[in-house]
């Protein structure tokens, strides 16, 4: 399978509920790599790297409301280059 990365912006109420802690145990339970990372404008950037199934997994996920606790009013999906990542981490 083909190995795809992508960024992922979430807005909301991403700040604050947990959603960084979920969104990496979802990730590592889906054998995903890459990051989350919160952004000053109060949105949450997520950079994963997976197969194509597991992309649209995350893409799934997200679109059925993410983590408890959040509330994601719309999130952009936008496919990147593939960075060299080893695992899936929480950035601050």
């Amino acid at each position: 399978m083909t190995v795809q990365s992508i960024t992922i912006y979430v807005y909301g109420r991403v700040q604050g509920v947990g959603f960084r802690y979920q969104t990496y145990y979802w990730a590592k339970k889906n054998k995903l790599l890459g990051y989350v990372r919160n952004m000053n404008d109060g949105s949450v950037k997520i950079v994963a790297c997976g197969n194509e199934e597991q992309i649209a997994a995350l893409i799934h996920w997200l679109e059925k409301g993410g983590p408890p606790g959040a509330k994601i009013e719309h999130f952009q999906p936008q496919f990147c280059e593939i960075e060299e990542m080893t695992d899936f981490s929480i950035r601050h």
